[in-house]
């Protein structure tokens, strides 16, 4: 128990130091900067919330801690920080502001077509999200630049402004 709280602390550090900018070398070319995001508390909370979630199992229909999918996982995060969401991913995808995916920010929902369906994912900066995958797995984080995802890729979108 112990090495499992020691183990998200260690991942919660290392994705908020992530978040930290260094300044650019003089040769860096100037690039497009995403535009601000506000409610920073309530994305922390977002944030923090998912982190703790992994681990959990996939549960078809699973909004709570006895498992999750993805948009359950998805809509109980947003429940805890006090924001309102729709329960299904589909309906997720239409609830908030569409943004490009070089613009999002940690808490954003990332979408992605399967079949003729759409599964949620929590964006959690550097290329990664907390997602439910499937049955038989449990929450994690997967990092998007690979090949399955950019193929899949449907949408960002923003919840929190």
């Amino acid at each position: 128990m112990c090495h499992t709280w020691m183990l998200l602390a260690a991942t919660c550090a290392l994705v908020l130091a992530a978040c930290t900018s260094l300044p650019k070398p003089a040769s860096a070319p100037e690039r497009h900067a995403p535009p601000p995001v506000h409610d920073t508390a309530t994305r922390q909370s977002v944030l923090m919330d998912a982190l703790g979630q992994i681990g959990r199992p996939y549960v078809y229909g699973g909004a709570d801690a006895n498992g999750f999918d993805c948009s359950g996982l998805v809509h109980t995060i947003y429940a805890r920080a006090g924001v309102k969401l729709p329960r299904t991913a589909a309906q997720q995808f239409k609830a908030g502001r569409r943004i490009p995916l070089k613009d999002a920010a940690p808490g954003d929902l990332v979408f992605y077509k399967i079949g003729r369906g759409l599964h949620v994912t929590l964006y959690i900066g550097n290329d990664e999200v907390v997602q439910a995958p499937s049955s038989g797995k449990t929450v994690s984080i997967t990092h998007i630049d690979r090949n399955w995802w950019r193929d899949h890729y449907a949408g960002t979108v923003r919840i929190l402004e």
